[in-house]
C-alpha cells in the first residue's frame, strides 16, 4: 500500500522541472554530447525525485528497502553521468583511471551501483517517511569518491585553462558537486538527531538549473563566427557556394590558399587540421578564425580524432549559423582512428548541410594514402580538385 507523503507536490515539481529543463537544453543542441549528457542527467534526476516520493510514501519496510536500493542505484549512475559531463567542459579531457575508454567506465559505474545497493539492509520509519538505518557506506563509498574525482580532474586541468575557460570550469564543477554536498548535509543533520525530509532532489535541481544556464549562456562546444581577411600567396580558382570539394593533392597548401581567398572575400571559416594551428595562423595571418587541431593530447581547441560525434556537432552548428567555409585537413588521420563508415557518414551529413545552407566544404587528402575503394567513395561524394 502507498499513501502519498505530504511532500508529494514538492517531489513531483522537482521531477517535472528537471526533465523539462533537460528536454529544452537537448532541443537547443541535439548533436552536442554536452547537451545529450545533460539530458540523461536530468532524466535520472527526475526519476530519482519520484523514487524519493515513493520511499517516503510506502507502508512497509520491505517495500522501502527495495525502493531505496533502486534509488541508490540511480543516484550512482547519475553521478557517473555527472562526472563524465565534467570531463567535457570547457573542453574534453580523459577520465581518471579510464582515459577515453567509455565502455570500461560505464561498466564500472554500473558495477559499483549494483554493489552499493546491497549496502541497504534496514530502514527506519520517521516523520517524513522511511530512511536507511545508516548512510555511512553510501557517503564514504560514493559521495566522497565522486567529489574526489571532480576535484582531482579539476586540479589536473586547471593549469591549461585561461580566462573564460576557467570561469566555465568553476561554474560547471561547482554545480555538479552541489547534489552530493546537499546529500551529505542532509545525512549529517540526520546523524545528529535532526529529522529532516530527504528531498535529495533539491540539490539536483539547483545543479541542473545552474548547468542549464551555463550550457545556454556559453553555448558549449559551439565555435564563434568571425569575418577576417587572410593572406593568400597565390590566386586559386573561385569556389561555388553550395558545393563540396575534394583536394586530391599531397600537400594541403592549395586548400588553405582557397580558404584564405574565400575569407578575403568576406566568408567566415572553420578549419579542422592535423597541422598545428600556430603554423596555419602564422602562414596565412589568421588570428580569430576557429581552428580545431586533430590531436589525442587533450587541451583547448583540440579534438580527439576518434571523437567524430564532437566534430559532427561543431561543424553542423557552425554551418547552420550562416554561409561559411569548412576546411578539413587530416582525413587520413580520421580514417586511421575510426571505422570508415562512421567517417563517411560524417562527411555525407556535412556535405548535405553545406548544400542546404549555401556554404562551401573543402577536404584535403593525400591520394597515396587511399585505397581504390576509399578513393572511389570520396570522389562520388565530393567534386575532385587535382594539381
Amino acid at each position: 500500500m502507498v499513501e502519498l507523503s505530504p511532500l508529494a507536490p514538492a517531489f513531483l515539481l522537482l521531477a517535472i522541472s528537471e526533465v523539462m529543463l533537460g528536454s529544452y537544453v537537448l532541443v537547443k543542441g541535439r548533436l552536442s554530447p554536452v547537451n545529450r549528457s545533460f539530458f540523461a542527467l536530468t532524466l535520472l534526476a527526475g526519476v530519482g525525485s519520484v523514487l524519493d516520493l515513493v520511499v517516503a510514501s510506502v507502508s512497509s519496510e520491505e517495500q522501502a528497502i527495495w525502493t531505496f536500493r533502486l534509488l541508490v542505484f540511480l543516484l550512482i549512475v547519475e553521478m557517473g553521468v555527472a562526472y563524465r559531463l565534467s570531463t567535457m567542459v570547457p573542453h574534453p579531457v580523459p577520465m581518471l583511471l579510464f582515459g577515453n575508454n567509455r565502455w570500461a567506465y560505464e561498466i564500472s559505474v554500473v558495477a559499483v551501483a549494483l554493489l552499493t545497493t546491497f549496502s541497504v539492509w534496514g530502514m527506519v520509519d520517521e516523520d517524513y517517511g522511511w530512511v536507511p538505518e545508516t548512510d555511512l557506506p553510501f557517503v564514504l563509498l560514493v559521495l566522497l569518491t565522486y567529489l574526489a574525482l571532480l576535484s582531482v580532474t579539476m586540479i589536473k586541468r586547471w593549469e591549461g585553462l585561461r580566462g573564460l575557460h576557467k570561469r566555465q570550469a568553476v561554474v560547471f564543477n561547482t554545480a555538479l558537486a552541489v547534489p552530493a554536498l546537499v546529500m551529505i548535509a542532509i545525512m549529517a543533520l540526520a546523524m545528529f538527531g535532526a529529522e529532516v525530509p530527504r528531498i535529495y532532489g533539491l540539490g539536483e535541481s539547483i545543479s541542473v538549473f545552474v548547468i542549464a544556464y551555463g550550457i545556454l549562456r556559453y553555448k558549449m562546444l559551439v565555435l564563434p563566427r568571425v569575418v577576417e581577411p587572410a593572406v593568400h600567396h597565390r590566386t586559386v580558382p573561385t569556389l561555388v557556394k553550395g558545393r563540396a570539394y575534394l583536394f586530391e593533392i599531397a600537400s594541403p597548401d592549395r586548400m588553405f590558399e582557397s580558404v584564405a581567398q574565400e575569407m578575403a572575400g568576406g566568408m567566415s571559416a572553420f578549419i579542422i587540421a592535423r597541422t598545428h594551428p600556430d603554423q596555419i595562423r602564422a602562414k596565412y595571418q589568421i588570428m580569430l578564425t576557429p581552428i580545431l587541431w586533430l590531436a589525442q593530447t587533450p587541451g583547448p581547441d583540440r579534438v580527439d580524432p576518434s571523437n567524430v560525434q564532437m566534430l559532427t556537432h561543431m561543424t553542423m552548428e557552425f554551418v547552420r549559423k550562416g554561409p561559411s567555409v569548412i576546411a578539413m585537413e587530416g582525413l587520413e588521420y580520421l580514417m586511421l582512428n575510426n571505422d570508415l563508415n562512421k567517417v563517411l557518414r560524417f562527411l555525407s551529413q556535412l556535405r548535405d548541410e553545406v548544400i542546404v545552407e549555401g556554404s562551401i566544404l573543402l577536404v584535403s587528402v593525400d591520394p597515396r594514402t587511399l585505397t581504390e575503394r576509399q578513393k572511389a567513395i570520396l570522389e562520388r561524394e565530393l567534386e575532385v580538385v587535382k594539381e
